[in-house]
């Protein structure tokens, strides 16, 4: 297919694009794969680059930008910006491993990436389990912090949630029962509850959280053996934690 030489302000519908290494910086990004030039970079939703491996194929809208000067000079290449609501994911790679990127922890500007590799013997709910892991893991905080930006500590917490639901494989994590229904996007109904409160600067960690049936939550904060309880769904994840990070290790 021809290659179209883009210019600032074009807009294109449903273009195909793909998450890869870039040789520059360590974060995962995204560029197109048809119709555009390959050296566009894609401004693409973080949580999308980091919870699917590199090569996961995308389709989007995308417009094309320009940054400027104050002097109205152009200020660095062209680049795409992808509508959220028109993206729709298209495909996984098919190869026997798949890369995902791992933030790594302790540095300054948190946009430092590793990246391990997820081999071909899980089946697909394990890799898409182990990536969502990976994820969760490297954007956990140890402890709440209360100077965290707000839309920053709100995506950690939607990652660790859905981290939460998709380890439950639809199960309750404290009674160990099926989810009460069905949700109008097909999940388990499962609420994510916190051991050690937010309030009370408990952590935004996996080892803090649970996805449980809304009797067992409001056991935990309602019920006269509420802290016993919420005592055994602690020991229960920490169980749980214990036997993904065996498992991931022996691979």
């Amino acid at each position: 297919m021809e290659q179209i030489e883009p210019k600032d302000g074009d807009f294109f519908e449903g273009v195909l694009l793909e998450t890869f290494r870039d040789n520059q910086v360590s974060r995962p990004r995204v560029r197109p794969v048809e119709l555009l030039p390959h050296w566009l970079k894609v401004e693409f939703p973080r949580d999308l680059r980091e919870a699917n491996p590199i090569r996961t194929l995308f389709r989007a809208d995308v417009h094309v930008r320009q940054k400027h000067y104050p002097s109205g000079v152009a200020k660095g290449p062209l680049y795409l910006r992808a509508e959220n609501s028109s993206i729709i994911k298209i495909a996984e790679p098919t190869t026997d491993e798949v890369q995902v990127a791992r933030q790594r922890r302790g540095t300054i500007s948190g946009r430092t990436y590793d990246y391990i590799v997820i081999p071909s013997a899980y089946d697909s709910f394990q890799r898409k389990l182990f990536r969502l892991r990976v994820v969760a893991y490297s954007s956990a905080k140890e402890t709440a912090r209360t100077l965290d930006i707000e839309s920053t500590r709100r995506e950690r917490l939607k990652l660790i949630a859905d981290y939460a639901r998709l380890r439950s494989e639809g199960f309750c994590e404290a009674c160990e029962k099926p989810a009460p229904f069905i949700r109008r996007n097909d999940d388990p109904y499962l609420e994510v509850h916190h051991i050690v409160s937010l309030a009370a600067s408990g952590a935004d960690h996996p080892t803090n959280v649970a996805a449980v049936c809304p009797n067992c939550h409001a056991r935990v904060t309602h019920g006269k053996d509420g802290s016993s309880y919420n005592f055994k769904i602690k020991n229960r994840i920490v169980e749980i934690e214990a036997n993904l990070t065996k498992i991931s290790s022996e691979e």
